[in-house]
C-alpha cells in the first residue's frame, strides 16, 4: 500500500469562482437577445404607426375633416373676386361657384394647394339686357351626391336682388326667378355632360339635392312646395309631389326659404315654412316636422333630419321620429366611433341615444358645436373649449379662450385634421387667431401669427378646407 494522500476541501461559500472567459457562444447569445429586444420595439412602433396611419386614412373619408395641418397655415391663395363662399372640395380640387357682375354664372375647379385654375365651366349666360346698377343675380347652387360619382350638379336660376339705401339701412327688392336649369359637370374635365330644364311654367326650382338615384328639385309655392325628381343620367322626370310645408313668402323664397337636404342616400328633407321628409324613390311622405321648426341639417349617419322646435330636438327619419329635451347641438364631424350619439343643450350638455331617445349622460358644459373623433367629444362656446369622453360624459380637459388665444379673444370655431384640434378665434383688435392643440391634453402644438394670416378677420372650416375672411375677399389657408 502506498503512502496516504491528504485532500483539502474548500467549502467556503464566499470563495470567488474562477474566472472563465466569455466564449464566442455566450457573446453571440447576448447579441441575439439585444437584437430581439430592438426588433420587438421596432415592430411595436411599426404596428402603432400602421394603426395610426390607418386611422388617419379612414378619417379622410369623414365629412369635415381637414387635410393634415402640421404647421401654422398661411394665406395660400384667394378665391376669385366673383366667387361665392359656397365651395366644395373633391380630392385635390376646390370647386368654386362664380357669379359675374353682368349675371353670368360658372363653376371653376382650382388646385387646392396652389389655386391654379384647372378648368372653368360656363353655366348661365348674362341676360341680354344689362342688369340695372346695384342689381345682381344670386341663384347658383352646386352639390354632389352618390347618384353621380365624379360629377357635380349645379342649379342655376335668374332671380335678382337689389339693395337701396334707406336712411342708415338698406332695403332689398328683387325679381323672382322665371327660368332655371340643372347642369351636370364632369369634375375631372369640366365638361357639361347634362343640361336639364328646372322650371315648368311658373314653377321654378330654387333648390336641388342629390340622392342615390335621383336629382330632387324644389320650388316654393304660396301653399307649400312643389317637389320633383329627375333621372340623374338623362334628366327624365321620375315623380312630382306637392309637399305640405306651409305658406310661401315673396321673392326672397327663391334660394332663401326652400332647401333640399339629403338624408342618407334615399330620403330628402324639403324645407319651406315647415319641414317634410320624402322618399327619394317615389316622393311619398315619410314624416313631417310642422312649422316653426329650425333644421340644423341631417345626421352624418344619414338616419334623420335634426330639427329644433320649441325647446326640443326632433330627429325626423324614415324609421320614425325621436324627441329629445333641449336645443340641438350641431355635430360638424362624426367619425362614427360612438354610434347613435345625439346632443342637446338643456341645463348643460346632454347626450342621448338617437335611435331610442334614452338619455346617456349629462355634463355641466356649454357647447355650440361639437366634433366626435376617436371616442372623444370636443365642444366649445365663446369662452371655453372642452373635451369629454363621448361614451360617459367625463370631462377630460377644459381650457379657456384667454389661455389659448389671448386675453380679449373669443372662440369662433373648432376643426380637426385627425391629429390636432384646431381652435379658431378672433379679437377686437388683432383679428383672427388659430391655434392647434393636442386633443389628448390641450397642449399647444402651434399658433398662427399675423404674418401668416395677414388681414384675415375670421377663420372657418368649409367642406374640409380652412377659409379666411378679410376686408376684401375670401382666402384659402394651407
Amino acid at each position: 500500500m502506498g503512502d496516504p494522500v491528504l485532500v483539502e476541501l474548500d467549502d467556503d461559500p464566499g470563495a470567488p469562482a474562477p474566472d472563465v472567459p466569455a466564449g464566442p457562444a455566450r457573446r453571440r447569445w447576448g447579441a441575439l437577445v439585444l437584437l430581439a429586444v430592438v426588433a420587438a420595439l421596432v415592430l411595436a412602433q411599426l404596428v402603432a404607426d400602421a394603426r395610426e396611419g390607418a386611422r388617419l386614412a379612414a378619417l379622410t373619408e369623414v365629412t369635415g375633416v381637414l387635410d393634415p395641418v402640421p404647421d401654422p397655415p398661411h394665406v395660400a391663395w384667394r378665391l376669385d373676386d366673383d366667387a361665392t363662399r359656397d365651395v366644395q372640395v373633391v380630392g385635390s380640387r376646390l370647386l368654386e361657384g362664380r357669379i359675374a357682375p353682368d349675371g353670368a354664372m360658372s363653376v371653376a375647379a382650382r388646385d387646392l394647394a396652389t389655386g391654379a385654375v384647372q378648368w372653368t365651366a360656363p353655366l348661365l349666360a348674362a341676360p341680354d339686357a344689362p342688369l340695372p346698377d346695384g342689381t345682381v343675380r344670386y341663384g347658383l347652387q352646386c352639390t354632389a351626391g352618390p347618384a353621380l360619382p365624379g360629377r357635380v350638379v349645379c342649379l342655376v336660376h335668374d332671380a335678382t336682388v337689389a339693395g337701396t339705401p334707406e336712411g342708415p339701412s338698406m332695403t332689398s327688392t328683387g325679381a323672382a326667378a322665371v327660368a332655371a336649369r340643372v347642369e351636370v359637370v364632369d369634375i375631372a374635365s369640366g365638361e357639361v355632360v347634362g343640361d336639364y330644364p328646372a322650371a315648368d311654367g311658373g314653377t321654378v326650382a330654387a333648390a336641388v339635392g342629390v340622392t342615390d338615384g335621383a336629382l330632387v328639385l324644389a320650388a316654393p309655392l304660396d301653399d307649400g312646395t312643389s317637389v320633383w325628381a329627375l333621372d340623374p343620367a338623362t334628366g327624365a322626370p321620375r315623380w312630382r309631389v306637392h309637399a305640405e310645408t306651409g305658406f310661401g313668402g315673396g321673392w326672397l323664397r327663391w334660394g332663401a326659404e326652400v332647401r333640399v337636404v339629403p338624408v342618407g342616400d334615399t330620403a330628402v328633407g324639403v324645407l319651406g315654412a315647415g319641414v317634410v321628409l320624402l322618399d327619394g324613390t317615389d316622393g311619398s311622405t315619410l314624416a313631417t316636422a310642422g312649422t316653426l321648426a329650425t333644421v340644423t341639417g341631417a345626421r352624418q349617419d344619414g338616419t334623420a333630419l335634426v330639427v329644433g322646435s320649441e325647446g326640443y330636438t326632433r330627429l325626423v327619419g324614415p324609421a320614425g321620429e325621436v324627441r329629445l329635451e333641449g336645443a340641438p347641438v350641431p355635430v360638424d364631424v362624426d367619425d362614427g366611433s360612438v354610434p347613435g350619439l345625439a346632443l342637446t343643450m338643456s341645463g348643460g350638455l346632454r347626450a342621448w341615444d338617437a335611435r331610442t331617445g334614452e338619455p346617456r349622460w349629462q355634463a355641466e358644459v356649454a357647447g355650440q358645436t361639437a366634433l366626435v373623433v376617436g371616442g372623444c367629444l370636443h365642444v366649445y362656446d365663446a369662452l371655453h373649449v372642452t373635451t369629454l369622453d363621448a361614451r360617459t360624459g367625463e370631462v377630460l380637459w377644459t381650457t379657456t379662450a384667454p389661455e389659448l388665444l389671448g386675453g380679449d379673444a373669443a372662440v369662433t370655431g373648432l376643426a380637426t385634421d385627425g391629429s390636432h384640434l384646431l381652435v379658431a378665434g378672433t379679437t377686437p383688435t388683432t383679428g383672427a387667431r388659430l391655434v392647434a392643440v393636442d386633443p389628448a391634453d390641450a397642449s399647444v402644438q402651434w399658433r398662427t401669427d399675423r404674418t401668416g394670416l395677414g388681414d384675415v378677420m375670421r377663420v372657418d372650416a368649409a367642406d374640409g378646407v380652412l377659409l379666411g375672411t378679410d376686408p376684401q375677399d375670401t382666402v384659402v389657408l394651407r
